[in-house]
């Protein structure tokens, strides 16, 4: 194992212990509580993304986001509302990533992308603060093992670009490890919870592609930017938006899915 994979591994199982502790054994309200100083750190991040330069708006941006979270756990049904709104706007991420380069100016633009980073964080954690924790650390693994299988699997084997001009590093073959990796864990779950096969892949399948248009947005953020990472909080992977970029996306969508389908997976 090279240096740079050790702290890959090092500070990804570091951070995955924290996170399956907290979803773990906190109450509702302190869940919401650690998963809002994600938020702060990762809108740090998505403003510089949008182009946001001077730390007093950096600041500024971040702590918006927190009050909007804040204002959110306050109304129920209006976090309901902001995980559909975000899965809509994952939707409109996914064209913007299948138009780049094209959609440069429009992912340039502060106007669009400050906005949808609210949006895209608002999204993500009220999806965290309506599931219940065994889908929220099902929904975890799933992207963790997604992205572990793409990572390994495009090192070795990987040779058809996905998206050479959003991010030339990523490839179709990448891409196949990834969704074995959702596959495995959504056998997994049936297994564990004794429930309908058909049901854990078709949520799996939905998250790993979920998962894959929130990794390739941020990397449109990135090129319109001329940066490698987001920031520089974890070794071996950048900033905190680099690591949670895949579940950005993921949540909302298995949350719009979990209402129907909650019969049919627990």
């Amino acid at each position: 194992m090279d240096a740079a994979l050790g702290k890959r591994v090092a500070s990804g199982v570091a951070v995955a212990g924290v996170v399956v502790a907290a979803v773990g054994w906190l109450p509702d309200s302190g869940r919401a509580a650690f998963f809002l100083l994600f938020a702060l750190v990762a809108g740090y991040e998505w403003s510089k993304l949008a182009g946001v330069a001077a730390a007093p708006g950096l600041i500024g941006c971040a702590t918006t986001v927190c009050a909007a979270l804040v204002a959110l756990w306050l109304v129920p049904p209006a976090r309901a509302a902001a995980v559909a709104v975000a899965a809509v706007f994952w939707l409109v991420a996914l064209l913007v990533v299948m138009f780049y380069p094209r959609s440069a100016a429009l992912a340039r633009r502060a106007a669009f992308a400050l906005p949808a980073g609210l949006v895209a964080l608002g999204g993500a954690w009220c999806a965290l603060t309506l599931l219940p924790p065994a889908i929220v650390l099902w929904a975890l693994a799933a992207v963790a093992a997604a992205d572990t299988g793409a990572y390994f699997v495009g090192r070795r084997l990987g040779r058809r670009r996905l998206a050479p001009q959003a991010s030339p590093g990523k490839t179709w073959e990448g891409a196949a490890g990834g969704a074995v990796g959702a596959i495995a864990c959504g056998c997994v779950a049936a297994w564990w919870f004794d429930a309908p096969l058909g049901a854990w892949l078709g949520l799996a399948a939905v998250l790993f592609a979920a998962s894959v248009v929130g990794d390739l947005f941020e990397s449109v953020l990135k090129r319109v930017r001329g940066v490698k990472d987001s920031g520089a909080l974890l070794p071996g992977h950048g900033g905190l938006l680099d690591r949670v970029d895949s579940v950005l996306a993921a949540l909302p969508a298995v949350a719009l899915l979990h209402g129907p389908l909650t019969r049919a997976l627990l």
